[in-house]
């Protein structure tokens, strides 16, 4: 009995010296769990796309942040300012949820299925580390009976030194060139049976230097067309704008379906105008929290 008295106490001694954590640690833990959950559903439905080969490219990790290069500028700024995202009202879509998150030394998003082209054309693969880096996610209002939320708009702002930000847009331009067309071979299971996939995926640049220093807008278009003669298939366009400030690279990029320019000419809701538009807001944006400010 003595014994077990004396663990008992040893227990309660080791208790008091862990440390718990605070309530807003917490928060952050969960805000950054559930986008994590967010990014996978999308990298799930773009598997089943796509085939097994986008699921074999795998994010590559962050080196740690001692190792970047500091800065030539003399940056008076380090970390992003809230006040650098856009916010709800910017985007001319309606959302019901944002989701937020910051990060030190990540890699900058690039389309995974234009690195894949860039990367079976023989285009070297240079990852773009961030210093420091901010995002933000809008969903759709859940539909009627509790539909999912669709997500509406993601942008992620990238504090990075200027030789990382000309080596990013010159890579994304490289790729552009190279990967106008591009048709991977793949397969689908409908009914439990194997089917060649014919994907066809094709890239342009409908808009270059309309904000900040740099900018451009990029629309990705795909169709699949079954082996077996099933018809083809259009899936929703979507764009990525692109724009620099100073030390500060944003990347914003529609939600499916919301783009103008679909090839088989359905309406949508953002025109190469609109997202000019929100490019522009963007740098705005970026001015205040930019190494120079504008």
């Amino acid at each position: 009995m003595h014994d077990d008295l004396a663990f008992v106490e040893r227990i309660h001694r080791d208790l008091n010296d862990v440390r718990w954590p605070e309530p807003h640690e917490i928060r952050a833990r969960a805000r950054r769990r559930s986008r994590r959950t967010v990014a996978m559903a999308a990298v799930a439905v773009l598997v089943a796309v796509t085939g097994p080969a986008y699921a074999m490219t795998a994010r590559p990790a962050a080196p740690p942040v001692t190792a970047l290069p500091a800065p030539t500028h003399g940056s008076v700024r380090a970390d992003i300012p809230l006040d650098s995202l856009l916010r709800a009202t910017d985007v001319p879509v309606e959302s019901g949820v944002q989701l937020g998150d910051a990060g030190l030394g990540e890699v900058m998003r690039l389309d995974p299925l234009l690195m894949r082209c860039g990367g079976e054309r023989g285009l070297p693969m240079v990852d773009s580390y961030s210093r420091y880096s901010r995002s933000l996610t809008l969903l759709s209002p859940t539909g009627v009976g509790g539909a999912s939320a669709k997500g509406v708009l993601s942008q992620d702002v990238y504090r990075v030194d200027s030789a990382v930000g000309r080596q990013y847009f010159g890579q994304l331009r490289t790729m552009l060139v190279a990967c106008r067309e591009w048709r991977p071979v793949g397969s689908t299971m409908p009914d439990r049976e194997s089917v060649p996939l014919e994907t066809v995926h094709s890239w342009m640049v409908p808009a270059t230097d309309f904000a900040g220093d740099e900018s451009m807008v990029v629309r990705h278009e795909s169709s699949a067309t079954p082996g077996r003669g099933d018809g083809r298939t259009l899936e929703p366009a979507e764009a990525t704008v692109v724009v620099r400030v100073g030390d500060l690279v944003t990347v914003l990029v529609t939600g499916p379906g919301l783009v103008v320019g679909r090839v088989d000419g359905s309406e949508s809701t953002l025109g190469y105008a609109d997202l000019e538009a929100l490019g522009r807001t963007a740098a705005q944006r970026l001015c205040a929290g930019a190494n120079p400010p504008c």
